[in-house]
């Protein structure tokens, strides 16, 4: 069998590089893959280094190859990480040139000819990649055509050939649990869960559907509640479980079942999850309640009618309103999550989505960061189609080092900019010592003292408070605050 070495390299974020924290969220799709073919017998090693700055992640890369000898090598290619990953794959390749580099994730699975044009030498792994890698890894291992292995791409007499289309994986609960232990490192107290894989839907900026298909694909209750019970049991830390299904509501019975049986064995953790505004149900949100879930984030995007339907989200205003009443009176937090200048975004679509968007924080109060996503441009979306209509994106783009790109059809970035600004100022907190915010959200006043005062532990509360108050002091007076709080911390000490 094979000594597999898997490697995520840097993301090209700097704001997030060299900031990894000790419940950062980890890589469930890697953890999978390295459980699944530790099962069927291969050595595995992971090596997760999407938060190291690249110098770091080169060094730890090298040195894992050096301590652990693999005869082959694995990537897991991001849209966001390609540039270090590609960095990675010609060196490791230099230094290792009879040892073969499997290329796989998202990025991967809608590039994998251009990527292979740019490594020959590579075999490119297309959509879930347990079985592929398994089968593939056994391939090479004996020698055998890997012609034969369903869902890869390899270079052959100078052109791309492409297996047979890789069945996808319909029994979820035949799926060893991922190896959580490798991330469970110094005081972590937070694992992440998969109950379902995959999303029925296909938005204008998301390229999912080239993993899902377009098909959701559910574990059993039972498989779950066993994966929770082992988490619990085995990491003596653990305090919060973070479901990342796209829309762990998409079933709701299925979820009630969950939650039932969360409160049945008696597991009190703090549980999060994703979710769409629909089909959602008074019955499932009392069970999220009484299982313990603290949080749900909901993907709303836009309050403008227009722009949900031109995104393909198939969700209406009605629909939000209606899913936050049902969240008035319980004791679960919420987060809602917008983006700037999807396509048909004007400046009287972004203060619908304002108006629309404090309409739902009067229902229901949740905070919103001083920050929101402006729209990024991702190969295999609808977004980027319409980019290289304009001639503004082609494909040769994603093999340069440049960042991934912001979707400018319809505005400069400087405008959109202006956007969020905009926006934030409407929507956030930590914008109020801002007169422009306070401003635009007086009549938020009322929601969020109560929100403060009453929904909000004193001392988190307290840092709510005083994060804007800080910035504040910061921008009119540079240096005195870090002073003060030097002060103050060595006073304490």
């Amino acid at each position: 069998m094979a000594r597999f070495l898997l490697v995520a390299a840097s993301f090209e974020d700097v704001t997030f590089l060299g900031k990894t924290q000790v419940n950062s969220h980890y890589p469930l799709g890697l953890a999978y893959l390295h459980s699944y073919l530790e099962s069927r017998g291969h050595t595995v090693r992971t090596l997760a280094l999407n938060h190291e700055p690249f110098a770091n992640c080169r060094e730890q890369v090298l040195a894992g190859i050096k301590a652990f000898s693999p005869d082959t090598i694995g990537f897991q290619i991001l849209t966001s990480n390609r540039v270090a990953t590609m960095l990675l794959v010609d060196e490791v390749h230099q230094l290792l040139p009879s040892v073969p580099i499997l290329l796989g994730g998202i990025h991967t699975s809608v590039m994998y000819s251009q990527l292979l044009d740019r490594f020959p030498y590579a075999i490119a792994v297309l959509g879930e990649g347990e079985q592929t890698c398994d089968e593939l890894l056994q391939a090479l291992a004996s020698s055998r055509n890997i012609e034969d292995v369903p869902g890869i791409a390899f270079r052959s007499a100078g052109k791309v050939r492409l297996t047979a289309l890789r069945t996808l994986w319909e029994n979820l609960d035949e799926l060893p649990f991922p190896k959580h232990d490798i991330f469970f490192t110094g005081n972590r107290s937070l694992a992440g869960m998969l109950s379902s894989r995959g999303c029925a839907f296909k938005c204008s900026f998301c390229v999912l559907d080239s993993f899902s298909r377009r098909r959701v694909r559910f574990r059993s209750p039972e498989n779950v509640l066993e994966e929770i019970d082992y988490l619990a049991r085995t990491f003596p830390n653990l305090q919060t479980i973070w479901f990342h299904d796209d829309s762990f509501f998409f079933r709701p019975e299925r979820a009630i079942a969950i939650c039932e049986g969360i409160i049945r064995l008696g597991i009190r953790k703090n549980f999060v999850c994703s979710a769409r505004f629909k089909p959602i149900s008074q019955e499932l949100v009392n069970a999220l309640e009484r299982a313990g879930f603290g949080m749900v984030l909901f993907g709303l995007e836009s309050g403008s009618e227009k722009i949900l339907q031109l995104a393909h989200k198939h969700i209406t205003q009605d629909d939000a309103i209606k899913a936050i009443e049902l969240f008035r009176h319980r004791n679960i937090r919420l987060a809602v999550f917008l983006i700037v200048g999807l396509y048909g975004e004007t400046r009287e679509t972004l203060i619908e989505t304002a108006r629309f968007f404090q309409r739902l924080q009067k229902i229901k109060y949740f905070l919103h960061p001083d920050g929101v996503a402006i729209l990024n441009v991702y190969p295999g979306t609808e977004i980027y189609e319409l980019c290289k209509q304009q001639r503004l994106l082609e494909d040769k783009f994603w093999l340069t080092d440049q960042p991934t790109p912001v979707f400018t059809v319809e505005h400069d970035l400087a405008t959109l900019q202006l956007f969020r600004d905009l926006l934030l100022d409407h929507v956030s907190l930590f914008r109020l010592p801002n007169p422009r915010a306070l401003h635009f959200q007086r009549t938020l006043i009322p929601q969020i003292l109560k929100f403060l005062l009453f929904e909000t532990p004193p001392r988190e509360a307290m840092r709510i408070v005083a994060e804007p108050l800080l910035g504040a002091l910061r921008s009119m007076a540079p240096g005195l605050v870090d002073s003060l709080l030097a002060l103050y911390r060595n006073y304490r000490s």
